[in-house]
This record gives C-alpha cells, sequence and structure tokens, in this order.
C-alpha cells in the first residue's frame, strides 16, 4: 500500500509543476487576482492526494466526495495541460515577430478563455460518457460439439473502491442481469487498489444477485495485487457468488472449458495451457498479453480487459501500439480475441473514446 502512496505522492508533485504552467495560461482570462488564483492552482494537487493516502482516517462521505472531485480535476488537468502547447507556440509566434504587444493585449486573452472553455467541455462530454455504459454485442459461430448455444456477459475493469462503491456494483449487477447470460466473466482490476476500504464498505455485496445459471467467474489483475490480499478477495467474492479462477480449468457448460490466468503482473512466466481439441475453449485474463500465444495453442476465444481503450483522447495512439489489440474483436487465425474497454474506470467515471461497456459474447453451433 505504501507503494501506491508513493505513487499518488509523485503525481501530486508532477501536478504541482503542470498547474503553475495553468495558471500562467488562465490568469489571462480568469476575473480572479492572480495570486489567489494561482494559491488556488496550487491546491489543487494536494485535494487530489489526501483521499488517497488518508483514505483509512478519513470519513468515507469526505473520501468518497474528494476522490470524485479530484478525479475530475485530474481530468480537466489533463486537457489544459495538452492545451499549454498551442499557446506556448502562439507566443514564441509573437516573440519572433517582435509582437509582444499583440500577445499580451489581444492573443493571450482570446486563447486563454479558448482553452479554459474547451478543458470544460471535454470534461463534461468524457463524463457524461463514463456515466452511459452501453451493451457491445459479438456472435461466435463454432462446429464444437456444444449442446446447445449460449451466451456470456464479459465486464473487467470495474475499479471499485474509494471513487465507485456498493451503488455502482449493483448498477452493474442490473445490467448485466438485464442481458440475461448463460455465463457471467470479470476480466480482473475489481478493485482499484484499496481492499479494506472496499470490504469496509462492502462493496462486493452488490454483486449478489447476479444471475447467471453456468455461473459468474473472475480473474484477477494489476490493481487487484496493490490490495495486497489476493486470497482474501477471493474469498470474499466467492461469498457472492464470485468464482475467482488462479490457473483453474473449469467446464460451465458441457462442451465448454473455461481457463482463467494469473494475471501478466502475478505471474509473467506462467506457460499458456493448451486448449482442449474436443470443446469450445475460452481463454479468460486479464491484460491482452497473450493473444498470440493462446491462437497458437488452439483455444478459440480470448477475453480480456486492463487496457480501458486508452480512456483518455488520445491515449489509443499508446495502447494500440504496447498490445496486440487494444479493443474490439477480431480473428487470430481461428480464434476470436475481444478485448474490452471496461465498466468502470480509474480515477474518474470519464471517457474520452469508447464508452465503457458489457460485451456480451454470443456463441452459435454452426449450421
Amino acid at each position: 500500500m505504501k507503494q501506491r502512496h508513493y505513487f499518488y505522492l509523485i503525481l501530486a508533485f508532477i501536478g504541482e509543476l503542470f498547474v503553475i504552467g495553468q495558471w500562467s495560461l488562465f490568469r489571462h482570462s480568469l476575473p480572479i487576482p492572480e495570486m489567489p488564483l494561482l494559491a488556488i492552482f496550487m491546491a489543487l494537487p494536494v485535494l487530489y492526494v489526501i483521499p488517497y493516502v488518508f483514505s483509512a482516517v478519513l470519513p468515507p462521505l469526505v473520501t468518497r466526495g474528494l476522490t470524485r472531485f479530484a478525479g475530475y480535476w485530474f481530468s480537466f488537468s489533463y486537457y489544459a495541460t495538452m492545451l499549454l502547447i498551442p499557446g506556448l507556440l502562439l507566443w514564441i509566434a509573437a516573440q519572433l515577430m517582435g509582437r509582444n504587444d499583440l500577445w499580451q493585449g489581444t492573443i493571450s486573452v482570446y486563447y486563454s478563455a479558448f482553452a479554459f472553455a474547451l478543458s470544460w467541455l471535454l470534461l463534461a462530454i468524457g463524463a457524461w460518457r463514463g456515466h452511459h455504459q452501453i451493451v457491445r454485442t459479438v456472435d461466435i459461430e463454432t462446429d464444437k460439439p456444444i449442446d446447445r448455444d449460449f451466451s456470456i456477459a464479459f465486464v473487467s475493469d470495474i475499479h471499485l473502491g474509494a471513487v465507485l462503491g456498493t451503488s455502482f456494483s449493483r448498477q452493474l449487477t442490473r445490467d448485466v442481469n438485464a442481458c440475461r447470460p448463460d455465463m457471467v466473466l470479470m476480466g480482473g482490476d475489481i478493485i482499484d487498489g484499496d481492499l479494506q476500504y472496499v470490504l469496509k464498505e462492502d462493496s462486493f455485496s452488490g454483486f449478489e444477485g447476479l444471475k447467471a445459471p453456468s455461473g459468474v467467474f473472475a480473474v484477477m489483475g494489476n490493481h487487484d495485487t496493490y490490495g495486497e490480499n489476493l486470497a482474501l478477495e477471493a474469498d470474499v467474492l466467492g461469498r457472492y457468488g464470485v468464482r475467482v479462477l488462479n490457473g483453474d480449468v473449469v467446464t460451465p457448460i458441457p462442451g465448454v472449458t473455461l481457463f482463467g490466468r494469473e494475471d501478466y503482473y502475478i505471474a509473467p512466466a506462467a506457460p499458456v495451457r493448451k486448449a482442449d481439441d474436443a470443446a469450445f475453449s475460452i481463454f479468460m485474463e486479464h491484460e491482452p498479453m497473450h493473444i498470440h500465444q493462446a491462437a497458437e495453442a488452439g483455444w478459440d476465444l480470448h477475453v480480456s480487459g486492463h487496457t480501458h481503450a486508452g480512456q483518455f483522447w488520445p491515449n489509443r495512439l499508446v495502447t494500440s501500439r504496447i498490445f496486440a489489440m487494444d479493443y474490439g474483436t477480431r480473428k487470430f487465425g481461428k480464434m476470436t480475441a475481444m478485448v474490452s474497454s471496461g465498466y468502470g474506470a480509474w480515477g474518474a467515471l470519464f471517457r474520452l473514446g469508447p464508452s465503457p461497456e458489457v460485451v456480451v459474447i454470443r456463441v452459435h453451433k454452426k449450421g
């Protein structure tokens, strides 16, 4: 947990550097004296850190309120920082032309107002999208000897914690139950990192009503490991009907095998198991690290999450180059790979890019 605290302290330090630049830009258009405005900007990164470092001693309502505020500040600051770059280029252009008066009198004021308004607009759009999960449907045909057609509801990256709690897990349960799946799969990052906070609030209780005749199964992700007690998390999830697969193979439906692999963060060198050729085989992991290996090992379906499809535009320019596939559905040989954008979010319910989702995978007998 101390490592997580250091992570947020480092973010706060970087945030202090960036807010100085943001203040220098926005002071041209905001009707607040420069020094009080600087003090406000300098305080924001501190407010970002407080609820994450002191969640164990703060009242839950205070922690939740501060984390949500801090998450949206982070989103606003992310785009405000990006908008510093065009402002700097305009300032350089004015200096090269010897027209500092033009910058001071006109350009700085109008660009400052434009950048401030655009940052708020992006924040509003991203917050709206983050609160509106969609259902994405994937259809697969198979010639494997399955007894019948069946459906899977796949959700990943829920991130329960100081930002998203019991009401969010209940919302997920309602959305998944509305899809009426035969099986529910959770692709890791069920918690955001603070397991004790989740247990104190009993956020897992929202999963109690998940209805799937063939079972509810999960794997762990990197954020689950930050909770520092995977065994306890798996035990509590089991009380609410969620079975955690830790390198296990199960047969939830006749003719169907499901393998839940340990996360790459936990066991990077764990081998990829060969699929059962006589069954429709599903390979589930948190990070989409083993798509090519799973295809070569004969699996029929690979499901994963982790990437959030970038979550913040233009982050997909990075995630699409890190992974074989960072979002969507694609064939790799005979195997169908599906990477979800996730149901929740990191930091705040904010999305500029693919929407948060429940993925319904419908498997049909060929012919």
